[in-house]
């Protein structure tokens, strides 16, 4: 991981850089898209690193999750797939949601985990409920945030139309309920102290009480 995804994404800023991405005739600044690269490759190198230094640790679940979800973001905007698919904005959208319902779901069990005994989600269904509404409000509160950008810079973030976060909004919702449903799986053959056990931040197990 420390080797691999960074050095494979810079291979993607050296495809860029010699004019070859497909995102360029798409429209996208060659600026931006080198930049792209740059950042994902940094975030590639910095987990691993902190996973090593015993800093941050996350189950490896999740991890795969998050590179799969960066991995596409690099490739669809050097590639042009945001223009030449229309329904990948939306598949991208979904895997999106699932990386911020699993986060949710990590803080939830930790919630749990650490909650005074008669402080509880009720049942494993009372958990992944309040997973799914807190997910989906991420959703709903990220379009608000594009619609008070453009009131406040006068640039058009909502130009493509109500149709355009109508879909948004529906990948958002589909990606919640995947990870819900992954996330219910998961509780059916372990505990939410289980969970919480795999989360490592600082030199210490958070589940040993930090």
């Amino acid at each position: 991981m420390l080797i691999v995804c960074p050095l494979s994404v810079m291979l993607m800023f050296v495809y860029v850089t010699l004019g070859y991405a497909r995102g360029l005739a798409a429209g996208h600044p060659m600026e931006y898209l080198q930049m792209t690269c740059i950042l994902w490759a940094i975030v590639m190198t910095v987990l691993p690193i902190f996973r090593l230094a015993r800093l941050i640790s996350l189950p490896y679940w999740f991890l795969l999750l998050v590179y799969a979800d960066m991995y596409l973001f690099v490739i669809t905007l050097c590639e042009g797939l945001y223009f030449d698919l229309l329904w990948w904005p939306d598949f991208t959208h979904v895997i999106s949601s699932m990386v911020i319902a699993a986060i949710i779901f990590m803080a939830l069990c930790l919630m749990q985990t650490h909650s005074p005994p008669h402080v509880t989600f009720g049942s494993r269904g009372g958990l992944i409920a309040v997973l799914l509404i807190a997910a989906l409000s991420f959703g709903a509160i990220w379009e608000i945030m594009e619609g008070m950008t453009g009131i406040l810079t006068g640039v058009d973030y909502m130009s493509y139309g109500t149709l355009h976060t109508m879909g948004n909004l529906t990948a958002d919702l589909i990606g919640a309920v995947i990870m819900s449903a992954i996330a219910w799986a998961m509780l059916s053959t372990r505990d939410a102290k289980d969970i919480a056990s795999k989360i490592r931040l600082g030199k210490k197990n958070i589940d040993a009480g930090i």
